[in-house]
């Protein structure tokens, strides 16, 4: 059975603190969106891909890059 969403941990680039978002794992590819820290409230852009064997990556990155 194939998990079709999940709740992802990424890492504020601002203030180090661990936040946690939901993703929808129907989408193909790349997810790219902007999250807000939960501590700092500094928006963050969020990278979700996948690759041929349903592995997911999360990346974080400041918002103004």
């Amino acid at each position: 059975m194939m998990t079709t969403d999940e709740d992802v941990v990424w890492v504020c680039q601002y203030c180090g603190v661990q936040n946690s978002v939901w993703v929808d794992l129907t989408i193909d590819g790349k997810q790219d969106f902007v999250e807000d820290c939960r501590i700092c409230c500094r928006p963050n852009h969020i990278i979700v891909t996948t690759d041929n064997e349903s592995h997911l990556y999360v990346e974080s990155r400041p918002s103004d890059e």
